[in-house]
Parts: structure tokens; C-alpha cells; sequence
């Protein structure tokens, strides 16, 4: 069972640890933090100051790894940037243990994740998200769960994004189970 833990203070130190090493540093990243302080300033307060909710992933009860939300048209530099409009949400996630990546958690968590957090929204029409076009694993879950790649960009930092949407109602919900 996948449920969604708000981040809290408890959860600093293992933010920094996933995002120290494995898949997680590789594909998230962790923009220059080194402390927890930076961590608790970027996740406990930007983050939220700017719209954005946070949470810790658990499996049965056991942290797995990180996931936010948040209206694209927050962002607006972005929003433009992925051809954002009113009623897209945005969507980032990681799985902190490398452990548990390939093996359908992935596609669990976002199938919940769309359900329970973008979805609940009634605002919400669509979902974006943007993986490196890099990494195929993270797409190949995203297509499982109705994701359809629109266009590549180029972000400010210098990183291309493999922007991908999903609209609702979706039937997400039904498959990927």
C-alpha cells in the first residue's frame, strides 16, 4: 500500500541521505545542498512558501522516497516554458532506495499519486512532469501510467526536460494496479 506523508523536520535527514547517492542524486539531484540546514530550507520552507506540497512515499508503512506537487501556473517561468495553463498541475518524484527501483513501485506510487494528491484537486485538467529524456525507466513508468511525451525542453539551468502530460479523467486509475 502506497501513502503519502507530509514532509515534516523528521524527514530532513533522510532526504539527505537519499539524495547523497544511487539513482536518486543521479536523476533528482541535489542542486549544490550539502547540510541539513540547506535541506530543511529548500524542502521545509521555499518549497512550501512557493506552493508547493511535499511529501515522504511509504510502502507498507516504509519510507521509499520523496514526492511534491503543485499548480504549474505557480511557477510561471516554468509554466511558460512546458506550455502550461490554468488547471495543470506539476508532479516530481524519486525513489531513495535503489533497491526497490524496477520492480513496479514506481508506477504504484504515481497511479496513487495522481488519485489521491493531483487528481483530488478539482481544479486539476492535467498533469505535467518533465524526466531527463535520459532516463528511460522513469518514462517507461510514466507511458505505463498514461503519460504522453508533448515536446523536449531546455530548462534556465541548463538541463533538458522530456516534458510529458496526462489529462483527467484518465484511466490510469484502472490499469497499472
Amino acid at each position: 500500500m502506497i501513502e503519502f506523508t507530509p514532509l515534516d523536520e523528521s524527514h530532513i535527514p533522510l532526504m539527505q541521505e537519499w539524495l547523497s547517492s544511487g539513482e536518486a542524486l543521479r536523476w533528482y539531484g541535489c542542486d549544490g545542498l550539502r547540510s541539513e540546514g540547506d535541506f530543511r530550507q529548500k524542502y521545509l520552507v521555499d518549497k512550501p512558501a512557493g506552493g508547493t506540497h511535499s511529501f515522504i512515499m511509504r510502502r507498507d508503512r516504509i519510507p521509499i522516497g520523496y514526492i511534491q506537487y503543485y499548480r504549474v501556473d505557480d511557477y510561471p517561468d516554468w509554466c511558460s516554458l512546458v506550455s502550461g495553463r490554468h488547471g495543470d498541475y506539476g508532479l516530481d518524484l524519486f525513489i531513495g532506495r535503489d533497491d526497490l527501483i524496477g520492480n513496479g513501485i514506481g508506477t504504484q506510487v504515481v497511479v496513487a499519486a495522481l488519485r489521491e494528491l493531483v487528481f483530488a484537486n478539482d481544479d486539476a485538467e492535467r498533469c505535467i512532469l518533465g524526466p531527463s529524456p535520459e532516463n528511460a525507466r522513469a518514462i517507461r513508468c510514466y507511458e505505463k501510467c498514461g503519460f504522453e511525451h508533448v515536446r523536449t525542453v531546455m530548462t534556465d539551468r541548463g538541463e533538458r526536460e522530456y516534458v510529458m502530460v496526462t489529462d483527467r479523467p484518465n484511466d490510469v486509475f484502472h490499469r497499472a494496479k
